[in-house]
């Protein structure tokens, strides 16, 4: 699924961006007594970067000055400034806190991560991966939905949370979908630690999966965000969903199951398929939303201007999306002065609307 707001993700979403310009240098070692993972990119006379402690794994951004050998960097989240000299391929200097307190430091070049979780996503960087090496999930309460069972596992430092499916469906889907289930938490916690508010502390006020919706053929469940990550113009939240055929274990995406036209849908992120969502996607989900939710689909009034105006196909080219008893629903994105329009609960299109053949629904 894609958000406009970059979200699922990644991951990805929640990070405030770095200017980065040449090659990163991965780094680990001390600060005083605390162990720190660091990473730095020189342009020119500028350095950017980022650090965690791994106590607590949230990022820290950096950015200063290089002057041959000597780097001169601070955090704009805590204050902190730290005065570095390189010799050979480390780091060494101090630390100052924004309350005057000085720290030594002590870097050197960070191999892999070791003892890292099972699943992770594939395109994690190296300096992500750093953030959840020694990470385990905590198994917590089993939950009967429909005769099938579920457990959820949580991930102490993060708190995120996200289930298994234990039974109800056959072994060979379990355990591809619970593989996906894997990566997604790990993906979700990942971008917990790169969202780092303003005082420091947690950037991420929520970030949690909804109860899963376990159909005879297809699982679905929605995740919510909000956060304020420091570097970010105002906070923000997302509704994403994944779901699931629980016959071959697959991910399903949103273009398989609603498709309009006769050609073949373009590859996902090509400018073609751009086109296509804004000009043959989203009219026709408008078309059909018109069908089976006329009175919700009405242009508000002239003059409304706190109205939802879900006629407007723009607001319906990437929207989230789940799967339910019901059919498919769709979750629309609006500009920041209506974001309290996203995400109807009302707009289901019928499983009957989507065209699968007998046997693919429910």
């Amino acid at each position: 699924m894609v958000l406009r707001t970059a979200f699922f993700l990644a991951a990805t979403m929640l990070a405030p961006t770095v200017a980065r310009a040449a090659p990163e240098q991965l780094y680990q070692g001390t600060v005083g007594a605390a162990r720190v993972v660091m990473t730095l990119s020189e342009d020119k006379a500028e350095v950017f970067g980022q650090y965690f402690y791994l106590s607590a794994r949230l990022d820290i951004d950096l950015s200063g000055s290089v002057r041959g050998q000597t780097f001169d960097l601070e955090s704009r989240v805590t204050g902190d400034k730290l005065h570095l000299t390189r010799s050979g391929a480390t780091l060494g200097g101090t630390l100052t806190t924004a309350k005057a307190k000085r720290l030594p430091v002590s870097l050197r070049p960070a191999g892999a991560p070791e003892n890292l979780p099972a699943d992770l996503p594939p395109k994690l960087s190296a300096y992500e991966r750093w953030h959840l090496t020694g990470l385990k999930l905590t198994a917590q309460e089993a939950e009967t939905i429909g005769g099938k069972t579920i457990r959820w596992y949580r991930e102490p430092l993060s708190g995120i949370r996200l289930f298994r499916i234990e039974s109800g469906y056959a072994a060979p889907a379990l355990a591809a979908v619970n593989h996906a289930l894997a990566r997604n938490q790990w993906q979700d916690v990942s971008a917990w630690f790169a969202c780092t508010g303003y005082e420091g502390g947690p950037g991420t006020d929520v970030s949690e999966a909804q109860k899963p919706w376990l159909g005879a053929n297809h699982m679905s469940y929605i995740w919510n965000a909000s956060w304020s990550c420091a570097g970010t113009a105002h906070p923000d939240f997302a509704t994403a969903g994944h779901s699931f055929d629980m016959r071959t274990g697959r991910e399903l995406q949103l273009d398989a199951l609603l498709h309009f036209g006769q050609t073949p849908v373009p590859a996902e992120e090509s400018d073609a398929w751009y086109a296509y969502r804004s000009k043959r996607f989203a009219p026709g989900v408008v078309t059909l939303l018109k069908r089976y939710h006329p009175e919700e689909m009405a242009k508000p009034s002239e003059g409304d201007e706190d109205g939802c105006d879900y006629s407007d196909p723009e607001v319906w080219d990437f929207p989230g999306w789940a799967l339910s008893e019901k059919g498919l629903w769709l979750g629309a994105y609006f500009a920041r002065v209506q974001r309290a329009c996203d995400a109807p609960d009302w707009a289901v299109l019928p499983w009957s609307a989507l065209g699968l053949k007998p046997g693919e629904r429910p």
